[in-house]
């Protein structure tokens, strides 16, 4: 294979290692909680989103019917470009497990672009399950919270022409309370972040090797409204560029009955 060809290989599995992680990570961003915007009952996020903060926190508790709708955008070499928007809605709830179906919307008439699909969910460590094969739990948020609480984890992701499986190791930790502002309105949260690296095996001119980079991803979790209201993700190549940013917020809500 000619060196460009080498190359055009290399981006390609990077790509698709950058897709595959912005899907599963943006695929967990869907707890409800009261918004001001479209579909909010009135002032549900001002009452909610600011109440004090209870420490340690619980898991959240669902409704059938819960319904919320996160916006993101992705920066970076391996970003598809332009915005994104998402509304889930829990559909089944059994003990731990929570199913959801998701819809993708048009991020400005927010009206339905494709079908919906289905999506389950362990509310306890706050794992969806990927958009790709996969092993391990993305282990969001690991109930109860509190300020301090650390925990790793690690899973793999696999796909692409060649099936290539990327490995992602993190360190998580809660740190200090923070008021955070979305379009949903304002909110006192945790702040979670997970500091780790990816590793993926690759061939150097013909000889078996393997590319490591780093990643850091940061949830904002608000306890009295049961989501996070806001995610970035950071993934870094190993000369240190971007290789995919992500920032997803929540930008609507609605309650099931």
């Amino acid at each position: 294979m000619t060196a460009p060809g080498r190359a055009a290989m290399r981006r390609a599995a990077a790509v698709f290692s950058a897709g595959a992680l912005a899907a599963a990570l943006a695929g967990c961003a869907g707890l409800p909680l009261p918004g001001t915007g479209p579909g909010a009952g009135p002032g549900a996020a001002g009452a909610a989103g600011t109440a004090p903060m209870a420490l340690p926190v619980a898991k959240p508790a669902l409704r059938v019917g819960d319904r919320w709708v996160y916006a993101g955008r992705e920066t970076g070499e391996g970003a598809a470009g332009g915005s994104t928007v998402l509304a889930r809605t829990v559909t089944r709830l059994a003990g731990d497990r929570v199913e959801l179906a998701q819809v993708p919307l048009d991020p400005a008439t927010h009206r339905p672009t494709g079908p919906a699909r289905t999506r389950n969910a362990k509310l306890s460590v706050w794992h969806l399950d990927p958009a790709a094969r996969s092993s391990g739990e993305i282990r969001a948020l690991v109930f109860p919270l509190a300020p301090g609480k650390v925990w790793q984890y690690e899973y793999w992701i696999a796909g692409g022409a060649r099936d290539v499986v990327t490995t992602y190791r993190y360190r998580a930790r809660v740190e200090a309370p923070e008021t955070v502002r979305t379009p949903a309105g304002r909110f006192e949260t945790l702040r979670v972040v997970h500091e780790g690296e990816w590793s993926r095996p690759v061939l150097e001119d013909g000889q078996p090797s393997v590319r490591t980079g780093t990643v850091t991803t940061t949830y904002w979790y608000a306890p009295a409204v049961g989501s996070w209201v806001r995610l970035e993700v950071d993934l870094r190549r190993p000369d240190g560029r971007r290789e995919l940013g992500v920032v997803q917020e929540l930008v609507e809500y609605r309650r099931g009955d």
